[in-house]
């Protein structure tokens, strides 16, 4: 299933068009676009820093990072760490790592052999098995399932797809991509928290992978937010990811948390059907730990504290916000700090919002 594509910068326009076309995940004002407003800044390093980014905390190394002068969406002039890593650092859907599964063949493929997705039409909504979201689709009048039962399916490659039926969505890979991120330094509240819309940028995972919101709508069309409302649903792996039409692999999850939501009553995926992520990249089983850095510069942590080595509740150690944040020691940082959680049960599991400003133009793929 692997795909190549031309290297080249991925800008904010061209994203749109082919998301338009194709139904798929994209970007909205700040991701997956470049960045034209940050200079190089003196001689001061990233290790000089007293911000929030450590290069030991994450998984995969950086291909550069260095520190540039960056304006905030809020108008200030600050500087930001330029962070770039290899696209696809978790695997493909061949050799080492457990990229996958994505579409399901057909409706009557196991459970645990298929990808998942988020259907908001109007039988049985919800986060779920493509099993269940094609049948469920079907049931709403979206040509998805053939008369053999056959889940239809599109690689994204333009003109894959016919007018008049709807598509379960799996795009192909590009691991010759990079990907930048622009991150404050130190953090600067915002006057009031931003909540994260559709495919908006939250981050940078520990394995240098964008963290990326709410994956586009299949019944609700939003002004400006390519593929939403295009009647296909986007393939998630069970780890929560899968890869941009250009090529680059993203989560609409904290993978380190994503078994808590499976395992939660709400779901029960595991126990029902064997679902898990279990990528050998990814630390898919630690919801306590290190899970990333925010795009405002906070860190982000799985869906637990730990507490004398116990999986704790966050609210139990300190009061939590509307972003499910909250201030105190950490492992990582031992003089205390602001950091979100991922939710125990939500899905998608990310925080619903920030409550630092941000670079507007965040992600940089090229």
């Amino acid at each position: 299933m692997s795909s190549s594509y031309k290297k080249n910068t991925i800008t904010l326009s061209s994203v749109l068009i082919l998301t338009l076309m194709l139904g798929g995940c994209g970007s909205d004002d700040d991701s997956d676009t470049t960045s034209d407003d940050t200079t190089t800044t003196g001689s001061d390093t990233v290790a000089d820093a007293t911000g929030n980014y450590q290069s030991a905390l994450f998984d995969t190394a950086t291909t550069s990072e260095e520190l540039v002068d960056c304006t905030l969406e809020n108008g200030s002039s600050t500087t930001c760490y330029q962070l770039t890593f290899n696209s696809n650092t978790v695997g493909d859907t061949e050799g080492e790592g457990t990229v996958g599964p994505y579409c399901p063949d057909t409706i009557t493929t196991d459970r645990s052999e298929s990808g998942l997705g988020v259907y908001d039409g109007a039988t049985n909504p919800g986060f779920q098995s493509l099993v269940d979201a094609a049948q469920g689709m079907d049931a709403d009048g979206y040509d998805i399932v053939d008369e053999d039962g056959n889940i239809r399916m599109s690689d994204l490659t333009q003109g894959s797809e016919e007018e008049g039926f709807s598509y379960c969505l799996s795009a192909g890979f590009d691991s010759t991509l990079e990907v930048t991120f622009l991150i404050p330094v130190t953090p600067e509240l915002r006057s009031e928290p931003y909540e994260l819309g559709t495919i908006d940028s939250l981050g940078v995972g520990v394995n240098g992978v964008p963290l990326t919101a709410n994956p586009p709508s299949v019944t609700v069309a939003e002004e400006g937010v390519g593929g939403t409302g295009s009647g296909n649903i986007p393939a998630l792996d069970q780890c929560g990811g899968h890869p941009d039409p250009s090529g680059y692999y993203h989560w609409h999850f904290i993978p380190q948390s994503i078994n808590t939501v499976y395992e939660s009553e709400d779901y029960d995926f595991t126990e029902q059907y064997g679902i898990s992520c279990s990528n050998s990249f990814i630390d898919y089983d630690e919801p306590t730990s290190f899970a990333g850095l925010a795009k405002d510069g906070y860190p982000i942590y799985g869906a637990y504290d730990s507490v004398d080595a116990v999986d704790t509740l966050p609210d139990t150690v300190a009061t939590v916000d509307e972003c499910n944040g909250h201030s105190h020691t950490t492992d990582e940082f031992p003089d205390g700090v602001y950091h979100y959680h991922a939710l125990e049960g939500g899905a998608p599991n990310l925080p619903p919002c920030l409550m630092g400003s941000f670079v507007d133009r965040s992600v940089t793929v090229e």
